[in-house]
């Protein structure tokens, strides 16, 4: 059954790469030439893919052929329902938040190719490396409070990234953090039996490395990014999503997360601030942040600083601020005038000092900011 499905499956797939192909906008701003690029030859190097396929089961069938034909559809459809969908339903939002992508680049002088920015997400902010598209919510491009998470994102892409000469320092520093964990997790596993501990810690130890090495580093990596590049907006804006979005602060799974839980990442990031000169507002946003924590009753669980020691966070701090310089990236400093660095943190005084007309304020800010981004 399934040899006969896949001699007709495998060429309809191929005539949808070339629908798709040929459903690529010709007339988009330049913003959107990598894009475009990008989606073609993806989908190019599917349709190759499906007809190598093709010709192979022409000689038989085998489970194998039916795991690369999932994932070759799988491929297309991210590229057809993110990149392609992207470029077919641009705005005038998309286009005034691709030329701000473009300024914050220039003001913290970017080091790679600038990612298309789509409005388009159907939950957060979140980037697509390989389509080199970062995708935020419809209407938060006309908000001020949240964009600094467009520099984490940012970051994301240079995990990716490979032979970049440029690149490389800021890698080699991220692959140092992971030795760092694995030695801090398997002193803590090695404790934990010696001392005959309960089978249970072990499996959380075990577990709480995997996601440490393969999400939480990066994860946190990209969060410092943003604060050594903007400073004490970014993390204001932390505080914003945790109060607003978050769970329990202080959470540990007993499962892979794609995560560290949202304590963790501020303990980091106010000793980044710390670290890059802005003692005084790190104070002040732990003053919040510890209010915030004990009006609503939360707690650390007794294993919490196994899974996040503070020797550990402020090591990733230190090693990511050694690895965001090591890319000449403009470091945020408390003398640092660049626009939209200004205009971010400022939201953040006039959000703290007059909420009352904090609304007001941002409508006005916001039209002059789209208004500069139109020119």
């Amino acid at each position: 059954m399934l040899h006969e499905y896949l001699t007709a499956a495998i060429p309809q797939m191929i005539e949808r790469g070339r629908v798709l192909t040929a459903s690529i906008p010709r007339s988009l701003p330049r913003d959107y030439d990598a894009l475009r690029v990008i989606c073609k030859q993806e989908v190019d190097e599917i349709i190759h893919n499906l007809q190598v396929l093709q010709s192979i089961i022409g000689d038989g069938f085998g489970s194998e052929h039916l795991r690369m034909f999932k994932r070759l559809v799988s491929k297309m459809d991210t590229i057809e329902i993110v990149g392609i969908a992207a470029l077919n339903r641009t705005s005038s939002d998309d286009h005034q938040l691709n030329i701000l992508i473009g300024k914050i680049a220039q003001e913290i002088q970017y080091p790679r190719l600038i990612p298309t920015v789509t409005t388009l997400s159907q939950s957060y902010f979140c980037i697509y490396p390989s389509l080199n598209l970062l995708c935020i919510p419809l209407l938060e491009g006309r908000f001020l409070l949240h964009l600094p998470d467009l520099y984490h994102e940012l970051a994301h892409p240079f995990f990716k990234e490979k032979n970049d000469p440029i690149l490389e320092p800021f890698q080699t520093k991220y692959m140092d953090v992971i030795v760092e964990v694995l030695s801090h997790f398997e002193d803590e596993k090695t404790k934990a039996e010696l001392r005959r501990g309960p089978r249970y810690l072990c499996d959380l130890l075990h577990t709480w490395q995997k996601s440490w090495i393969k999400f939480w580093i990066e994860e946190f990596f990209c969060d410092l990014y943003g604060v050594y590049t903007l400073g004490p907006a970014f993390v204001w804006s932390h505080l914003h999503l945790a109060i607003k979005r978050g769970g329990d602060p202080y959470e540990i799974s007993s499962r892979v997360t794609s995560h560290p839980c949202d304590h963790a990442r501020m303990s980091l990031m106010l000793h980044a601030l710390s670290l890059s000169g802005f003692q005084e507002i790190a104070e002040q946003i732990w003053q919040k942040w510890s209010e915030f924590l004990q009006q609503i009753s939360a707690q650390p669980a007794p294993e919490y600083h196994r899974c996040y020691p503070s020797n550990l966070i402020e090591i990733v701090a230190e090693y990511a601020l050694d690895a965001v310089k090591s890319i000449q990236a403009r470091i945020a400093t408390s003398t640092t005038q660049d626009p939209i660095h200004s205009l971010l943190n400022q939201a953040w005084k006039q959000f703290w000092h007059n909420p009352s007309r904090y609304v007001d304020w941002e409508k006005q800010a916001i039209e002059n900011l789209l208004a500069e981004c139109d020119r």
